[in-house]
């Protein structure tokens, strides 16, 4: 449903999805359990998220602070990934967990490990909200979650109406999802009743609503 015109997800994001194959899909660590590096299946096509996120996990398990960090590699994510100081993201961040968890800036002021982590989780939260609204100029950093099921998607109804993401209602793709399932359970019922059927039976085709 994610890539259906009633979404809530950016043009762009659903015109990546509808490319998707399956094998265009990567892990990346979970924004809300960062630091116990929980990962989660997101869109590697058209995106350069998955391995930035990853930079950003690996950067948090082998320093204990932002300052360990070198300079080098601190500039790099000024530049590349945050687009803005470490301050400026550290200030944000502050400015919108003291509006919403206090206690998380009261742990990260005492616990430099855990402020590094809010600092980065301050990337991967964003950017999922990018993605949903288009941000323009951020498109590299869209997190779009995507397993191979929306390549598999993509394959089948390639040719068809439904290849055309303006014709992905969710309806549309979800009637066809079971009229296809109900006409090959039929042919399996077929062939347990022993009657032989040529393989290019086993392929429903989606089709309009009448």
């Amino acid at each position: 449903n994610q890539g259906c015109t009633e979404a809530a997800a950016s043009q762009h994001t659903k015109k990546l999805l509808a490319q998707a194959e399956m094998s265009d899909v990567s892990m990346a660590p979970a924004a809300d359990m960062f630091e116990m590096g929980v990962q989660l299946q997101v869109l590697k096509r058209g995106t350069l998220f998955p391995m930035r996120a990853q930079k950003l996990y690996e950067l948090y398990r082998n320093y204990e602070s932002i300052e360990e960090i070198p300079l080098e590699e601190k500039q790099k994510l000024e530049k590349q990934i945050f687009r803005k100081s470490l301050d400026e993201v550290w200030a944000e961040t502050e400015s919108f967990f003291l509006s919403r968890d206090p206690h998380q800036i009261e742990r990260a002021r005492n616990h430099p490990k855990r402020r590094m982590a809010l600092i980065f989780r301050w990337y991967l939260g964003l950017s999922s909200r990018w993605s949903n609204h288009g941000e323009s100029g951020r498109e590299t950093d869209y997190q779009i979650w995507c397993g191979p099921a929306m390549g598999a998607f993509n394959a089948w109804v390639k040719g068809s109406y439904l290849d055309d993401t303006e014709n992905r209602r969710v309806v549309d793709v979800a009637d066809n999802l079971m009229r296809g399932a109900a006409y090959l359970f039929r042919l399996q019922q077929l062939q347990t009743q022993g009657i032989r059927l040529p393989s290019s039976c086993f392929h429903f085709t989606p089709v309009p609503p009448a």
